[in-house]
């Protein structure tokens, strides 16, 4: 492998000798220590045989010693490569342009590709980093890391930290961003853990407060699940506080959604009629009879052709075609409704029971009445229901009036 290559480098060539006795040119070879290889029995009263780029010159001046006519017939390697490029100038030269718009493009940004972000649209980022200087044709020399991140992170307050790394014509920038800010919880402020909604209760958590139901009950919503004062031994009520934990529970949905079950769909004919307009400036030529509104059962296409020149500028010449396409409208059942009304129902129910909630068993019925397509979504979720609601006046006093009892009670 490696002699075929540096072969290839240094080049070879193939000569024929003709004559009565062609083989005296191996033997004129060998005497002159010039290396050759894959020579063919003679044929014809002709041999060829392959040597070295730099004896092409020198077989030739043989074919007078051996009595034949000794020529060169074909080039191999690079250097028959570049002698054949050598009598075409406008493509070296092309070549060369081309090798050199290779070169400096890989001065300029074609390609970005960013990561990291969690909240932050990536059309933001991009918009950012263009108005900071990195964008697409960019050029990446004249830019200073420092100063982009800089400008970035005043421009988007959310980015902690962000770095650019360019690797030819790619760019690719990490974005981490600040960590979302817990606001402190109003110790001040008693509260209670109300149910949000009805269900059976799978698990309480009650880390501070007192907890007023448990597991496998039944609770409606509004009801108090965890009370928002402390109770120390025997039960006795020791103090207001701020209720914190969770409640588990298995809820049940029936979802309803309604819509036509019936889409009008429109057959377009075969037969369309083409029509031009010639538009300069305001003025309007049409090369047609009558009027350019489409008539009814109709559809309408319009294509603008614009007279520019590479984009540096355009002419106020527009050449104008629509295509008017009849068209049949008759009513279709929506077959492919249902489903889209399914994943709807699904997705509202998501949303409803939110992150920490789960979906255990969902079903579904469908009907038609009166040309409506009815979908009913059934399911079995177990989700967080406790919700944190403040104290009312009135119950901060009544629980106030139950420390104030159990202390004189106390023996």
């Amino acid at each position: 492998m490696k002699r075929s290559f540096a072969r290839y480098i240094t080049g070879w060539v193939t000569a024929e000798a003709a004559g009565a006795q062609p083989e005296k040119l191996l033997y004129a070879l060998a005497e002159r220590g010039i290396p050759f290889w894959g020579a063919e029995p003679p044929r014809d009263f002709s041999l060829t045989v392959e040597i070295p780029w730099g004896a092409a010159k020198l077989a030739p001046a043989l074919g007078p010693v051996i009595g034949c006519q000794v020529r060169i017939v074909r080039w191999h390697g690079l250097p028959a490569v570049f002698r054949a490029l050598r009598r075409r100038a406008a493509l070296l030269l092309c070549l060369a342009v081309m090798l050199g718009l290779l070169f400096v493009s890989g001065a300029f940004v074609w390609d970005i590709q960013i990561s990291g972000s969690e909240t932050i649209p990536e059309g933001v980022i991009r918009q950012a980093l263009a108005e900071c200087g990195v964008d697409i044709g960019s050029f990446w020399p004249a830019m200073s890391q420092d100063q982009v991140r800089n400008s970035m992170i005043l421009k988007l307050p959310g980015i902690r930290w962000m770095t650019v790394t360019i690797r030819g014509s790619h760019a690719e920038v990490i974005i981490r961003e600040r960590r979302t800010y817990i606001e402190p919880v109003d110790e001040g402020e008693y509260v209670n853990l109300v149910a949000a909604k009805t269900g059976l209760v799978t698990e309480v958590l009650a880390l501070r407060g007192t907890a007023l139901t448990e597991e496998n009950r039944a609770v409606l919503a509004g009801e108090v699940l965890v009370a928002g004062y402390a109770t120390g031994r025997y039960g006795v009520i020791q103090g207001l506080t701020r209720a914190i934990g969770s409640v588990m529970a298995r809820t049940w949905y029936e979802m309803t959604m309604e819509a036509p079950a019936f889409v009008a769909e429109k057959t377009a004919s075969e037969t369309k009629t083409v029509r031009w307009a010639l538009v300069f400036g305001k003025t309007r030529i049409n090369f047609y009879k009558g009027s350019s509104i489409c008539p009814a059962d109709c559809d309408k296409i319009i294509e603008e052709y614009s007279l520019s020149v590479g984009g540096l500028f355009t002419l106020p010449l527009t050449v104008e075609r629509a295509v008017y396409t009849p068209y049949v409208t008759q009513s279709v059942e929506a077959l492919e409704l249902r489903e889209e009304m399914e994943a709807m129902l699904l997705a509202a129910l998501g949303e409803e029971i939110g992150q920490e909630g789960e979906i255990l068993s969902a079903q579904f019925t469908a009907s038609q009445r009166d040309g409506v397509l009815y979908v009913t979504l059934f399911a079995e979720c177990q989700e967080q229901i406790a919700r944190a609601v403040p104290m009312t006046a009135e119950e901060m006093l009544e629980i106030q009036a139950k420390i104030v009892v159990t202390e004189e009670e106390e023996p």
